[in-house]
């Protein structure tokens, strides 16, 4: 080691324990500070390496994931206007025209009723699982056995951001798994559900950790910056200046926060948004899912009437989700973008089959996506499969995102999928092959 490297290292420790000497001591954790400072968590554990590398980059994900093959995608733009499509009666979920982007289209009436700031930023992207069993949703996950060391993308997605996001943990976090089957992996390892409620107990109301940030901010800001005066750099002083939070800012985010906490009253959908919108303005974690009901499990739903019920209840919650994020980016309180989309096991059949509801239909499912970065609009289309019994997906133009005759087969959609995410949130192209050996990215749903 050079006398240089030991100076350097010598310094790294003495920011350690400057920093942390008397902040652990009192209880409060790495991602409070975080929180508290705006400055990034690994840059809290280790000052003196600071640099514009450090600087926030990409954008989390929101998902809603569920092993029952919920019927999203039967009522969404581009299942209208062909023959023999099954569609629920009620008037709630009636054909209603829609734009996006300033394209006509139409879908059931609960998706054309969501804000046009909202839709214009939406990607209903049709595509297949190849799978019409419930217990494949890891497999799913893993882009049907595609993705670089079988494991889950979203898991990839998680650890390649961040670092980039400046995240407290490289994980993804489930907050709505219902049963073993709807857990997530990563690298191996089974992650544990995290409960709305359990987050609120850990993070407590006005009483817990949250409760007190202004203080917090000012000691672990000063322990910084006079760290820096001393053996920083003045490209490390002006990323200080960039990265902390004023004190107006750190009593809204306090606020802000422990009001959302304390109205986490259980862990369904409610409780769901709430604790997945308190995480992401916390900077936990690139990725969190959470469950929403569009229908569940539905061969019995002769009329449709749960599918039905089910939207109405399910895009009041997505569009509570949006509007809690857009509140929070508007505050200053959360720092990054946030993406809000769903993928499930399968989709269903698209046909009546008799008086019953709807069959799994592994040739079809649609993921949607939607937020700052999505370009929205309709990704891909149905068609008749080759014994005409089923509607599937179509191939995909990579580079319009047509339906029909494109350079993406039905073989590769879901991959396509996943690679278009990908480039959505901010992972580098190279990096998006390594980690998925299937599909091409749609150009056109990226808004640059």
């Amino acid at each position: 080691m050079t006398i240089d490297d030991d100076k350097l290292t010598h310094r790294r420790a003495f920011g350690r324990r400057a920093l942390l000497g008397g902040i652990a001591g009192a209880g409060a954790s790495l991602v409070v500070r975080s929180l508290a400072t705006g400055i990034p968590a690994r840059v809290l554990l280790d000052p003196l390496a600071a640099s514009a590398q450090d600087s926030p980059r990409g954008r989390m994900l929101i998902l809603s994931t569920s092993q029952q093959g919920d019927p999203v995608n039967a009522n969404v733009p581009g299942t209208y206007g062909l023959p023999e499509l099954f569609h629920p009666p009620q008037a709630t979920m009636a054909e209603t025209a829609m734009t996006i982007r300033g394209t006509a289209t139409s879908a059931a009436r609960p998706w054309a009723q969501l804000p046009q700031s909202v839709l214009d930023k939406t990607m209903f992207f049709h595509h297949a699982t190849y799978t019409p069993v419930h217990g494949e949703l890891n497999r799913v996950q893993k882009m049907m056995g595609a993705t670089e060391k079988n494991d889950m993308l979203v898991s990839l997605f998680a650890r390649e951001l961040a670092p980039l996001l400046g995240t407290v943990q490289s994980d993804p976090v489930s907050l709505g798994a219902r049963g073993g089957g709807e857990l997530l992996a990563s690298a191996g390892r089974t992650l544990g559900n995290v409960a709305p409620l359990s987050v609120r107990r850990a993070l407590g109301g006005a009483d817990g950790a949250l409760g007190n940030l202004t203080a917090l901010r000012d000691d672990s800001v000063d322990r910084v910056h006079a760290l820096f005066k001393e053996h920083g750099t003045p490209s490390q002083r002006t990323l200080l200046d960039s990265w902390a939070r004023s004190r107006d800012e750190v009593r809204n985010v306090e606020t802000s926060l422990v009001e959302r906490l304390d109205g986490v009253g259980d862990n369904g959908e409610a409780g769901q948004i709430l604790a997945a919108s308190v995480l992401a303005a916390m900077n936990i974690t690139p990725v969190i899912t959470i469950n929403l009901d569009f229908g569940r499990d539905n061969h019995a739903d002769g009329q449709l009437e749960r599918e039905a019920t089910s939207h109405v209840t399910a895009l009041a919650a997505v569009e509570q989700l949006m509007a809690e994020i857009a509140t929070l980016k508007a505050s200053g309180v959360l720092r990054h973008d946030v993406l809000v989309g769903s993928l499930n096991v399968f989709g269903r059949t698209l046909k009546k089959k008799g008086i019953t509801g709807r069959d799994h239909n592994a040739g079809h499912h649609a993921m949607v996506l939607m937020g700052d970065g999505v370009r929205g609009g309709i990704v891909g289309g149905v068609e008749l499969n080759d014994s005409g019994r089923e509607y599937v997906a179509q191939s995909i133009n990579s580079t319009s995102g047509a339906g029909g005759d494109g350079d993406i087969p039905f073989e590769e959609t879901l991959g396509a999928m996943g690679k278009t995410v990908g480039a959505i949130m901010g992972i580098e192209r190279t990096r998006l092959d390594e980690m998925l050996t299937t599909g091409k990215v749609v150009e056109s749903a990226i808004d640059s």
